[in-house]
C-alpha cells in the first residue's frame, strides 16, 4: 500500500541516522524535506546523503521567505513582517554578506534575463534538490517557473556558493 515515507527537518546526521534504522527494517525512506536555500547550512552534505540512500532531496523556503528576492533589500523595500520574524529579518538583512548575495542573485539573473528569485530557485534545482517554492499571487507562480527549463553554469554555481559562505545562516536542519 505505502511504496515510501518521507521525513522532514531532518539534516545530514539526523537524516542518516533514521534512514539507517528505516533501511534494516525494509522500510523505503523515499524523500526528505528541509529549509535549503542559499542561506542554509549543510547543503551539500545533505544532498549526499540523499544521494547515498537513494532519497529525493527536497527544498522548502529556497527564497527564504523572500529574503533572497530582494524583496526587502533596496529603495523600494517592502515592510519587514511582523515579528518575530521581522526581528529576524531586520538582522539579517543589516549584513552585508547578505547584501552582496542578494546583488549577485540580481547581477546573474539580469545577465540571463531572470529575476532574482529564478536564480535561486535554479540554484537549488543545481544543487540535486526539488524546489517547493511557496506563493500568494499568479504573477509570484509564473515567475517562479522561469526558474525551470535552464541551468545556471557550474561557474555562477560556485560563485553564489562562495558569496553565501559570507552570508549569515538561518537555522540549522538537525
Amino acid at each position: 500500500l505505502v511504496r515510501g515515507v518521507g521525513l522532514s527537518n531532518y539534516g545530514p546526521v539526523g537524516l542518516r541516522r533514521v534512514a539507517e534504522r528505516l533501511k534494516s527494517r525494509g522500510v523505503p525512506l523515499a524523500t526528505a524535506q528541509v529549509q535549503f536555500s542559499l542561506l542554509t547550512e549543510s547543503n551539500d552534505e545533505f544532498v549526499e546523503t540523499c544521494r547515498e540512500f537513494g532519497i529525493r532531496p527536497i527544498a522548502y523556503s529556497p527564497l527564504c521567505l523572500g529574503i533572497l528576492t530582494g524583496k526587502y533589500s533596496g529603495s523600494e523595500a517592502a515592510p519587514l513582517p511582523p515579528p518575530p520574524r521581522g526581528w529576524l529579518f531586520g538582522a539579517l538583512l543589516g549584513d552585508r554578506g547578505l547584501q552582496d548575495l542578494i546583488e549577485l542573485l540580481s547581477e546573474i539573473g539580469a545577465s540571463r534575463g531572470k529575476s532574482a528569485a529564478q536564480v535561486a530557485i535554479n540554484w537549488c534545482i543545481c544543487k540535486g534538490a526539488i524546489p517547493l517554492v511557496g506563493v500568494k499571487t499568479t504573477q509570484q507562480a509564473e515567475e517562479n517557473l522561469g526558474a525551470t527549463g535552464w541551468r545556471l553554469s557550474s561557474s555562477e554555481v560556485a560563485e553564489l556558493d562562495r558569496a553565501a559562505q559570507k552570508a549569515p545562516k538561518t537555522q540549522p536542519n538537525p
